[in-house]
């Protein structure tokens, strides 16, 4: 008998250590390892593997499911090293630090929507860690690398545009295409953060498909068409959203681009203030996808969906649709 109650049957299949099936370790570790060993499909890999993996290392003892997933970064760490690899490493390590935030989330019993709060701000301190070591703590100097890096390759698709037109285009045409430059230099670390929010909502949504697929009684609750973000999250919107009416540096940027991180979130809650409404109003599954195509297609769209979210802090609309829903003699009684 070991520890935990764990007995090990080699013909069963089971890991000596954890006590867990085999063949779910093997996937855990091939989910976390595959997003380093495909450096050009990273970006869309991360938004769910380390998700998956997560449900397979969900062995229902968090120390041991730790314990396993540190084994295997050191020594995929170590592999990558010897290689060549370093930058895979990295790769590795944020997924690792999103499959960890997930699987203590489960044993600290954390609502899902602060899960992916929690699992954005530690994507961005564990990038700022990253950055501050391969540079020496000169971030400002890789910031402007960044900066030049984004806005040359810019340049560059705008260019490959003008000679596949053919023609000269018109003044207003360029007028555009500076100020979407202006707008995206401005904006670039509220973009950069706002991918770090969607990698965590992602692979918190995949990890709750994931633990119902194989009959998990661990969860993060509620569902999704009944998240509600912290109400905090207000009063730093608000703080955010003075910072960007003072008219100096670099307040005024870091106002804009924290409005923009959090109104992230508040999109977030929108959606699933929409989904409770389809849910309840049994709206057809065309109706429901024609409706966030036209959201998707209209910038306003989305803006009144993360106005939505914001004021539901206030109105609590799914509250109202269920007591407008409730037959007149419920509230008799």
């Amino acid at each position: 008998m070991k520890p935990d109650g764990v007995n090990f049957h080699p013909s069963r299949g089971k890991d000596p250590v954890t006590g867990a099936p085999t063949k779910d370790i093997l996937a855990g570790v091939g989910a976390l390892v595959i997003p380093s060993l495909l450096p050009s499909l990273n970006s869309i890999l991360q938004l769910f593997m380390p998700g998956i993996a997560a449900a397979f290392f969900n062995l229902g003892s968090v120390r041991r499911s730790l314990l396993l997933l540190s084994l295997v970064y050191v020594a995929a760490s170590l592999l990558f090293l010897a290689a060549g690899m370093a930058p895979s490493s990295l790769i590795l390590a944020q997924a690792v630090v999103i499959c960890g935030v997930l699987l203590i989330s489960v044993w600290k019993k954390v609502e899902a929507p602060k899960t992916v709060i929690v699992m954005t701000i530690a994507i961005l301190a564990m990038s700022l860690v990253v950055m501050g070591v391969a540079s020496g703590w000169r971030f400002h100097h890789v910031y402007t690398k960044m900066v030049s890096s984004m806005t040359s390759e810019y340049d560059k698709a705008v260019e490959l545009y003008k000679k596949n037109a053919g023609a000269q285009l018109p003044v207003q045409l360029d007028e555009i295409i500076l100020q979407v430059k202006q707008t995206l230099v401005t904006y670039f670390p509220g973009i950069v953060c706002s991918f770090f929010v969607f990698l965590g909502l992602s692979n918190t949504l995949v990890f709750i498909k994931m633990n119902q697929a194989r009959g998990r009684a661990e969860n993060l609750a509620p569902d999704f068409h009944q998240w509600r973000m912290p109400w905090a999250l207000v009063w730093l919107f608000i703080l955010f959203g003075f910072m960007a009416l003072l008219p100096t540096a670099p307040w005024n940027l870091a106002g804009k681009n924290g409005v923009l991180v959090v109104s992230v979130f508040y999109l977030i809650q929108g959606f699933s203030i929409m989904q409770f409404f389809f849910k309840v109003m049994e709206t057809p599954a065309y109706v429901r996808y024609l409706v966030y195509a036209l959201i998707g297609i209209q910038w306003y769209g989305l803006l009144l969906v993360v106005l939505t979210g914001l004021m539901d802090n206030w109105f609590d609309f799914r509250r109202r649709l269920e007591a407008r829903m409730s037959p007149k003699g419920d509230d008799q009684e």
